[in-house]
């Protein structure tokens, strides 16, 4: 296995991809553990898909728990969970809890690295969310507060030594009347003529079945989780994965376009270790 996609085999440890899985699986017997603290402020937000002025600050903290762990050559088990800080300058309360949870399971159906074919790697994944006991009535939540499912498409590509691409197909479906959708990505990664230093740039955006607006006739503050939440983003990361199985990971994700949706700039620092 070449340096890139040990590499790669970090990254699929990490949400810096903001992915739901990746076609890379953890190696047989393998272990990853990894905490992911995310960091966003605003003050504005897209009322519909205008981006409009709050008259006072959006700040969330998200600190994610992530394992992993590789079963078998094609078999993948992975979990997370977290704990969240919101805000609005407005709300004298402020928001804290535990986030939602996942668990999931991932087959890979093709690893380029041992069928020497010309075949992209190609994996699937099944995701379980339990949402989390919070707040959802206002335009701070932490998150939708609803079960569901997800099932990712994901293919990834070792163009050089150097280059791999990667692609996500995600459908959401989830209860409580939350809008179901789908998520897509697209990532181009890096690997530096420095060991262990990868950069990456992706793009991604996420389509609801909605037909909610905030603010539309008739619209409640009960109806915040049932809104139609599109988005479009642009990322752009770098990690460090170190010889003794540590990595480290920093990205941020920058909103294009939205709806109903905060208008903001995320951070994201990982921190991962492989045993």
């Amino acid at each position: 296995m070449n340096k890139l996609a040990a590499t790669l085999l970090f990254l699929s440890a990490s949400s810096m991809a903001h992915a739901d899985g990746s076609p890379w699986l953890p190696a047989d017997g393998t272990t990853t553990l990894s905490v992911d603290i995310t960091q966003g402020s605003t003050s504005d937000f897209f009322i519909a898909d205008e981006s409009t002025p709050l008259g006072g600050d959006i700040e969330a903290m998200f600190v994610w728990l992530n394992a992993s762990y590789g079963y078998d050559d094609v078999w993948a088990f992975d979990f997370k969970t977290g704990y969240a800080r919101s805000s609005f300058e407005t709300n004298p309360t402020e928001q804290e809890s535990v986030t939602d949870t996942s668990v999931g399971v991932s087959y890979q159906f093709v690893n380029e690295f041992e069928a020497d074919n010309g075949m992209p790697t190609v994996s699937v994944r099944a995701g379980l969310t339990l949402g989390g006991d919070y707040e959802t009535n206002i335009i701070e939540a932490i998150g939708d507060g609803a079960d569901g499912l997800d099932l990712s498409l994901l293919v990834g590509k070792s163009v050089t030594d150097s280059v791999a691409l990667i692609g996500d197909l995600t459908y959401r479906s989830r209860g409580n009347n939350v809008a179901d959708g789908f998520k897509y990505l697209a990532s181009a990664y890096y690997t530096t003529p420095l060991e262990g230093l990868g950069l990456q740039i992706a793009a991604g955006g996420i389509r609801t079945d909605s037909d909610i607006d905030i603010g539309s006739p008739g619209f409640g503050v009960d109806q915040f989780p049932q809104t139609d939440r599109d988005s479009d983003w642009l990322i752009l990361g770098a990690n460090y994965a170190f010889e003794n199985g540590f990595g480290i990971g920093a990205s941020l994700s920058s909103v294009l376009s939205g709806r109903n949706i905060a208008d903001s700039d995320i951070g994201t620092f990982t921190l991962s270790y492989s045993f």
